[in-house]
């Protein structure tokens, strides 16, 4: 899955600025930032803020057709097994022909609890 993600952020970032500026743009407040780990366990991290607000272009069809959960913003905790207080970048998986233009914030939170 998270091979698939980033894929699919790979592909998001190779529009020209000139290109981006000239599509029409949605945005989507209140996307659920999700933990993802190839290494660990993170459904017990807590992430602040939880909900991030995410602006993508495309062209108006593919907008048009656009529903808010095919939108995946994520944090990548890969080898991190505990942590308190870890600044994360916010990465976001949009399907083709969509565009990130901005996430705010771009940065969230962290905590990942010791494991007993």
């Amino acid at each position: 899955m998270a091979i698939g993600i980033w894929l699919s952020v790979s592909r998001a970032s190779e529009t020209s600025s000139a290109q981006l500026a000239s599509l029409p743009s949605n945005t989507y407040g209140n996307v659920t930032v999700l933990a993802i780990s190839a290494s660990s366990d993170v459904h017990q991290a807590q992430i602040a803020p939880a909900t991030v607000k995410v602006t993508i272009r495309g062209a108006q069809e593919t907008l048009n057709r656009l529903e808010e959960g095919q939108i995946h913003a994520f944090i990548n905790l890969t080898g991190f097994a505990s942590a308190e207080n870890l600044a994360r970048d916010v990465e976001v998986a949009l399907p083709p022909g969509i565009t990130l233009d901005k996430v705010d914030p771009p940065q969230v939170t962290v905590t990942i609890p010791k494991a007993p």
